[in-house]
């Protein structure tokens, strides 16, 4: 794939319609679930704008975008599937968003978190000495260098580059820049996460070398052919440099060194049905790529930016294509985002942009320096807690504020300050562990009993389910689940995420005696430390483990001297 010249009105006008498809595609996603929060009488007459935040998740306070926050606590989180419908999901630690608020006056209405992965497929030409490899024919590379961008996290089971394996299936979060080397764009992947099985195959980027009449298109490398895809919007027009998202059944990518890829799916991030113009704010942070001095603009993922009149952040920082940047604006009629900041994460890596911030309750509490904080495991033995929280013992839903900084080799956060809070705020989140009992799927509430007490639980169409359970199936579970939630005026746990216990990487850092719930041998279950088994549940990869596994690994290599 080269890099050519576009035309500036042209590429504008495309820019416009592509924020405004995607309003539109999550406006379509809120209506669905039944948000929107508008009066239902009367005509609303105050000036309404959009505000964009896109980049990487790095941290939970509500959830944190490349260091700006945004409150997800009733907010609708979801994932684009292959067949058009959309999943509600729980957001994880360096996966890719796209976030749009309705702003209306001073007031900020529905929000809309759309996961979005760079690329799901199986894995090939593994090079662990350059740190790179191929999934779904594009070529992606780790990192470890916090001054350029997010460190990878790996999840599923992966522990590193090494864990990897030709043929996984994998889903990989990222940013792209164009290598001149490779002649293709490359994804520095954020999160890497090993999947059982996928769905689809799934692939983004910039249409070239388009034969109408074949109805085939170039995308990175790969050859797409759309001819029995289903064209998204409905009526749009294919055209070279669109950028678009592509999906096609799992095995359907095939030809090695010239892949081809049979599209069930283009969703193009475009309009040509819509004329309406989307201006408000926006932050988009992620890799510059094809910088030009002169002009002082550049893209990232596709969206153009104006910096001739930005504040550079820290002063003195330049840009160049490759740098992992923040950038806050205001998108004009023509779609471009003109710049009043940048921030480079190349020359600043100890601001909101590089660092972690954890905000809410302790759970899987194993001692003051080794406890879970909104489902990432935290390493506290830097912090002096009697200055950090005088009277406080720190336990089970003692609530804290939290910033750290990734490491290398492990998915363990790095605490650099704690702060406990005695006044805990409304959409505090926290998670609960237990059985479910009294399932009601009429008032959708359901009882957990806890090892002390119990808790009232609420869910909604907001609440994202894990692999082996649904709102249908809860009242047979036996297993234990995990909560993570708020608690409303009325003490009850507002469900934001029900999933097992041992379906996540976390668990590996589970204080629970005996071993954690894990896949059968056979793929047929899944076997509780009560010996009872829920069946059906084969698509769960985590292993066996037993309890606090993960911080007996990490204190052999991170902190010997406490082992």
């Amino acid at each position: 794939m080269s890099i050519t010249s576009i035309n500036g009105a042209a590429r504008s006008r495309r820019l416009s319609l592509w924020i405004a498809a995607l309003t539109a595609l999550l406006v379509t996603q809120i209506t669905a679930c039944g948000g929107g929060g508008g009066s239902s009488g009367g005509a609303n007459t105050a000036s309404t704008s959009t505000s964009i935040t896109e980049g990487t998740v790095n941290g939970f306070a509500s959830v944190i975008v490349d260091g700006q926050e945004v409150e997800d606590a009733t907010s609708t989180t979801r994932v684009e599937n292959a067949d058009g419908s959309f999943s509600n999901v729980a957001l994880k630690l360096g996966q890719r968003v796209h976030v749009t608020q309705s702003v209306s006056g001073a007031v900020t209405g529905t929000t809309s978190i759309l996961v979005q992965a760079a690329l799901i497929g199986s894995v090939s030409n593994i090079n662990t000495s350059a740190g790179e490899f191929k999934a779904a024919g594009q070529w992606v590379k780790t990192n470890t260098d916090s001054t350029a961008g997010p460190l990878t996290v790996y999840a599923g089971g992966y522990s590193g580059l090494t864990s990897l394996a030709a043929n996984d299936l994998v889903e990989v979060h990222g940013s792209a820049t164009y290598s001149t080397a490779k002649a293709a764009y490359v994804i520095q992947a954020s999160r890497i996460d090993k999947q059982a099985s996928i769905s689809a195959v799934r692939i983004n980027g910039k249409v070239a070398s388009l034969d109408a009449t074949a109805k085939t298109f170039a995308l990175n490398g790969v050859t797409v052919n759309y001819s029995a895809a289903t064209m998204v919007p409905t009526g749009s027009t294919l055209a070279n440099d669109q950028t678009v998202f592509v999906w096609g059944p799992s095995g359907s990518l095939t030809g090695g060194s010239a892949p081809v890829l049979a599209a069930t799916r283009l969703r193009i991030n475009t309009s040509t049905t819509s004329t309406t113009v989307v201006s408000g704010t926006g932050q988009i942070s992620g890799l510059a790529s094809a910088y030009n001095s002169t002009a002082k603009t550049f893209e990232i993922d596709g969206v153009v930016v104006n910096a001739a009149t930005a504040t550079m952040l820290p002063t003195g920082a330049s840009l160049a294509s490759g740098a992992y940047v923040s950038v806050s604006g205001t998108f004009g009629s023509g779609g471009v985002l003109t710049a009043t900041s940048i921030r480079v994460r190349q020359q600043d890596t100890s601001t909101a942009l590089a660092s972690i911030r954890l905000h809410g309750a302790i759970s899987s509490y194993v001692s003051n320096t080794s406890f879970v904080v909104r489902g990432v495991p935290v390493d506290a033995s830097a912090i002096t807690l009697a200055a950090a929280c005088p009277g406080v013992t720190l336990a089970n839903d003692v609530v804290v504020d939290i910033t750290a900084t990734q490491q290398t080799g492990t998915d363990v956060l790095k605490a650099t300050s704690l702060r406990c809070q005695s006044s805990v705020s409304g959409y505090t989140m926290r998670a609960q562990q237990g059985t479910a009992g009294t399932v009601d799927t009429a008032a959708k509430t359901f009882v957990l009993t806890k090892t002390s007490g119990t808790q009232k639980v609420q869910w909604s169409d907001q609440t994202a389910w894990g692999t082996g359970v649904t709102a249908n199936t809860l009242a047979t579970v036996t297993s234990t689940v995990v909560v993570e939630g708020y608690l409303d005026t009325s003490n009850v746990l507002v469900a934001r995420s029900v999933r097992l216990l041992g379906t996540s990487d976390v668990d590996r850092y589970s204080p629970d005696t005996g071993p954690i719930y894990c896949a059968s041998t056979t793929g047929t279950g899944v076997t509780s430390s009560t010996s009872t088994t829920t069946t059906g549940i084969s698509s769960i990869t985590m292993p066996c483990g037993k309890a606090n596994e993960g911080w007996d690994n990490y204190d052999a290599t991170y902190r010997p001297g406490k082992r």
